[in-house]
């Protein structure tokens, strides 16, 4: 059987790409960003393939082509044994062409078939213009089907640039580059996720104080672990030995220098099948390639590192409390500096440990590629219970002692409406500030700030929703 032209099919596919890239492209100006460009193009693959899945499914006329397709068979059949068909055969055969065509034809050949002595040109015509009838219908009902499943795809495209437009703005709001939040999974995002992160983004937007205690934490880098920026001591001679030429063959390497490429590795260019294999190997930088080097010996001054701490970009942890005495607009103020803070680590690829406490305490750990999911679920978070800082800071002085946030910074979001910190806390602390961890309180509201409060944090800064951020200390 003559499979179904589907041209027109194919051209309202292609019309379909066409459109969610031009919607796309038409949304942003100079937008160049090649993990948004890869996820358009993945929906439109699964567009694709999900639209060939419900048509195969749920094409109405499937049961149909089956019968014609039978016919036909039988009727070649009938052709090279020289048989006669019968009229109970024809017969059924317009019975089921009847669901493709209307009554009127259908009269039109039983006349046709009972006055007419050669039954199997009848059945020839009759299966002739049922197989056209059939293209003509399937056709229509598969082209009907793009459109309507187009029409959909593009609002939902138009809905997922409406996201990421939202998302545009609070990173422009936050100072954060773009794809921190780009690098979530924007399709794993609903409208109301989207509202509660633009609601702390609006706020944070408000009072740009803010800033003040993100530039200021999290300063501290060890330098055992990162030479960037270093602060060298007690330069000294030392001898090293350098590569300046390439004279001599030491070994094999892989690569895709042509220059350096194998000969075996060449000689796969002399047939077309070993070609795709050389093309392949190129690409993946995998051709064996000769190591070449000579070498001469330069004295040359280095410096010598001084192990120790110098200024630059570590990790964080913040607690933030959720009590009761924060219900309302404390506790806004507080999600929204902790929004802040986050994004900003991870824009600057710092971690950030977060800890919610009232009576209890529920920890968080967010690197980069985590998604955005946990930050909603704890933006949500509240238990309006009694307020235990102790917890919060035995589990931020507990966790500096691991080796991710051993460098890290402290942060604490609190009205501090509680008593004095105990003193085996206080001396914890205090052992923590001595290994170069600093810790910062935020004060929301107007309660004094405890004395063993003092001994404990580096810097504290009152926020005043009518002046913003205060520097107490």
């Amino acid at each position: 059987m003559i499979q179904f032209d589907n041209d027109s099919y194919k051209k309202e596919i292609i019309k379909t790409e066409t459109m969610a890239r031009g919607v796309f492209h038409g949304s942003f100006n100079n937008i160049n960003d090649k993990r948004l460009e890869e996820e358009l193009e993945i929906k439109i693959t699964k567009w694709k393939k999900d639209l060939d899945t419900f048509i195969d499914e749920n094409n109405p006329y499937d049961e149909n082509k089956i019968e014609l397709e039978i016919s036909l068979k039988k009727l070649k059949r009938l052709k090279n044994k020289n048989i006669k068909t019968t009229k109970e055969d024809i017969i059924n055969d317009l019975n089921s062409f009847s669901i493709l065509s209307d009554d009127s034809s259908m009269e039109f050949w039983k006349d046709k078939l009972y006055n007419s002595k050669n039954l199997n040109i009848i059945k020839n015509n009759i299966l002739s213009l049922w197989q056209k009838t059939y293209y003509k219908k399937n056709n229509e009902w598969i082209v009907h089907t793009v459109k309507e499943k187009r029409d959909k795809f593009i609002t939902d495209i138009e809905s997922w640039i409406s996201l990421l437009k939202k998302l545009k703005y609070m990173s422009n709001i936050l100072r954060i580059k773009t794809g921190v939040l780009w690098d979530f999974r924007v399709g794993e995002l609903e409208e109301n996720d989207i509202s509660i992160l633009n609601k702390y983004v609006d706020f944070i937007s408000k009072y740009k104080d803010i800033e003040i205690i993100c530039d200021t934490m999290g300063r501290r880098v060890d330098l055992e672990k990162s030479l960037k920026n270093a602060e060298f001591k007690n330069t000294y001679s030392y001898t090293n030995k350098k590569i300046s030429s390439k004279e001599e063959i030491v070994g094999i390497y892989f690569a895709k220098d042509i220059e350096n490429v194998v000969s075996e590795e060449l000689s796969l260019l002399c047939a077309e099948d070993s070609e795709k294999l050389f093309k392949l190997k190129y690409i993946e930088n995998r051709l064996m390639c000769f190591d070449k080097s000579a070498y001469v010996f330069n004295e040359n001054e280095f410096d010598k590192v001084k192990s120790g701490y110098k200024e630059g970009k570590g990790d964080m942890i913040i607690c933030i409390d959720t009590s009761g005495s924060m219900k309302g607009t404390n506790e806004y103020i507080a999600k929204a500096i902790m929004l802040k803070m986050v994004m900003q680590a991870l824009s600057e690829n710092r971690n950030a440990y977060l800890i919610n406490f009232s009576t209890e305490i529920y920890t968080c750990k967010f690197t980069k590629n985590d998604g955005i999911n946990d930050l909603i679920k704890f933006l949500k978070l509240s238990y309006y219970g009694g307020s235990d800082i102790y917890k919060a800071l035995y589990e931020a002085c507990r966790i500096m002692q691991t080796s991710y946030f051993r460098n890290a910074d402290v942060l604490v979001l609190s009205d501090f409406i509680m008593e004095d910190m105990p003193d085996n806390l206080v001396k914890i602390c205090s052992k923590q500030k001595d290994k170069g961890n600093k810790f910062f309180a935020v004060s929301i509201g107007k309660f004094p700030f405890g004395y063993s409060y003092k001994k404990v944090f580096n810097n504290h800064w009152i926020f005043d929703t009518d002046n913003g951020i205060k520097h107490a200390f």
